[in-house]
């Protein structure tokens, strides 16, 4: 009786939590549906930019339906939480164990947040100019400059037909990141004579600065570094994560160092720039077998 039970009612066997939203995800993608759309990017980074005042975020899913997520910083006066946009990658969406409540599991984007108590109460590197130009000059003055400058030129002249009329950076960092309390702990505990600068953890950045010293520029900074990358030449877009991609176009060089975020893939989806300037890393492919990530697009 037990087993005509089971063979009528049938098992669920090998099925796991957000199977059916990935195998949903992997067939909206392939039926051509966009993973991310410009106006869903410059919607979400207005929404964000107004969190102080809105209840509820709205966000896109892929097969175009809506979905709603309580702001828990709503109505508050002086929030120490800054919110930020949280994208969610093609493999994360196809592949991995969904996360958060099931009505996001299609959500290409999300918003997270970022606490900002121990920046507001540490305050931004003394002297952070003085820094950068040295590392400018140090950077203009290095073999690596002379050829990466070379190969630019290269890249630019083999689109020459074509007219470049931005260039748009993601993820330099922030000039003002201060190094965490474990890293002053075992920068202390070390002989004198190996100690590090606290700012030497800002070395990376100020040299992704310097090589895109003219160039627009998102990510989430603090006050204090908008207020000098202006200063030293870039125009800040946006500051959640979102905005600047509205800014890629077709004419567009891309510089983007060490992102967090699924850049490739989004822009992907978006335009075909003539320089994208970046590492090497994970491709997406299509059933015709070309990289959602790379094609059509000029890689230095």
């Amino acid at each position: 009786m037990n087993e005509a039970r089971s063979q009528t009612h049938g098992l669920s066997m090998g099925a796991r939590p957000g199977g059916h939203s990935s195998q949903r995800a992997t067939e909206l993608y392939e039926s051509g549906v966009k993973l991310w759309r410009r106006e869903d990017l410059i919607d979400i980074e207005q929404q964000l930019g107004e969190s102080l005042t809105l209840e509820k975020f709205k966000v896109r899913r892929l097969d175009g339906s809506v979905v709603y997520i309580k702001n828990p910083m709503f109505g508050v006066v002086k929030p120490i939480w800054k919110p930020y946009v949280n994208f969610q990658e093609y493999w994360l969406l196809v592949q991995c164990k969904p996360d958060g409540p099931p009505e996001t599991y299609n959500c290409t984007y999300l918003v997270d947040w970022n606490n900002q108590s121990v920046r507001n109460y540490e305050g931004p590197i003394e002297n952070v100019r003085l820094l950068f130009n040295a590392k400018q000059q140090e950077w203009e003055a290095s073999l690596t400059c002379e050829a990466f400058t070379s190969q630019f030129r290269k890249a630019i002249v083999d689109e020459k037909a074509k007219k470049i009329t931005k260039i748009v950076c993601f993820a330099l960092g922030d000039l003002n990141s201060k190094p965490p309390d474990w890293w002053r702990m075992q920068n202390d505990a070390l002989p004198e004579k190996e100690r590090e600068l606290e700012t030497s953890v800002v070395d990376g950045v100020l040299v992704h600065h310097a090589i895109a010293l003219t160039i627009a520029n998102i990510i989430r900074y603090c006050d204090k570094t908008k207020d000098l990358i202006k200063d030293i030449g870039f125009e800040f877009i946006g500051g959640y994560g979102a905005g600047g991609f509205a800014e890629v176009d077709d004419e567009t060089v891309v510089f983007s160092p060490f992102p967090k975020a699924p850049v490739k893939q989004i822009i992907a989806d978006l335009a075909r720039p003539l320089v994208f300037i970046t590492l090497r890393g994970a491709t997406v492919w299509n059933s015709r077998r070309l990289s959602k990530d790379e094609a059509n697009v000029g890689e230095l």
